[in-house]
């Protein structure tokens, strides 16, 4: 069972894990991992008569890994969803016009850049032995704590949301460049991190939601460029 380190302590050896929501001693017999145990860790634990007989890291690599898997599967639904709705609102016709229109990568790379801002972590903070994270839609809030200027984080964030609308109410070429409102809220995003974090900066580490929604976002933007260069 998956679960996380919630305490340890170094002196005796001895920790406390969550699993499914109940919490478990366990000692550092049951540890199995190269490092020590860390709060806050992602673990996998084997309960046994009530009482845990082991403890084993679950490398980063293996949650990047399902995580991604997560992305694609969800993604393929969201797309999935997106033509059946196209469809019965206006035959497939409609789902090949939109299709046609912005072109499959910009609209999966809409899709991966919805997901990384609203459900994979923007960033972390490493506060008293403890790690959080906060997906980009929802930083606004601790950054204006901060005074980071978290404010206008979802503002920018929301307006990159119903960019992809635009050229089908603006026929201009103009229109393509809303595109590049979604770069535009990831690097907002970044430098209200970086100002609010100030001399703590070592506190903040980026997250796969970051780096997710940037690849996204310069995808979206190439193609929304390609769009106003051509003359729409």
């Amino acid at each position: 069972m998956r679960g996380k380190i919630l305490q340890y302590n170094g002196n005796d050896g001895t920790g406390i894990v969550v699993v499914d929501g109940q919490q478990h001693k366990f000692a550092i017999a049951a540890w199995k991992g190269a490092t020590a145990p860390a709060v806050g860790k992602t673990v996998e634990v084997v309960v046994t008569d009530g009482a845990v007989a082991s403890v084993a890291l679950v490398g980063d690599d293996v949650l990047l890994r399902e995580k991604t898997a997560e992305l694609t599967g969800k993604l393929g639904h969201l797309v999935g969803e997106m033509g059946s709705g196209l469809s019965k609102a206006g035959g497939s016709g409609a789902a090949a016009s939109v299709i046609g229109k912005l072109g499959r990568p910009v609209l999966v790379a809409y899709g991966v850049f919805l997901l990384s801002t609203l459900a994979f972590n923007f960033i972390s903070v490493s506060m008293l032995g403890m790690k959080q994270g906060q997906p980009l839609f929802d930083l606004s809030a601790m950054l204006s704590q901060m005074g980071g200027g978290g404010g206008l984080v979802k503002v920018v964030l929301l307006l990159a949301y119903v960019s992809i609308g635009v050229p089908f109410f603006w026929p201009d070429k103009r229109g393509w460049l809303a595109f590049l409102l979604p770069l535009v809220s990831v690097l907002y995003g970044v430098w209200a991190v970086k100002r609010a974090a100030g001399p703590m900066g070592q506190m903040f580490d980026f997250g796969i939601g970051c780096y997710l929604a940037a690849l996204s976002a310069v995808v979206i933007a190439g193609g929304g460029l390609k769009k106003f260069l051509a003359g729409g």
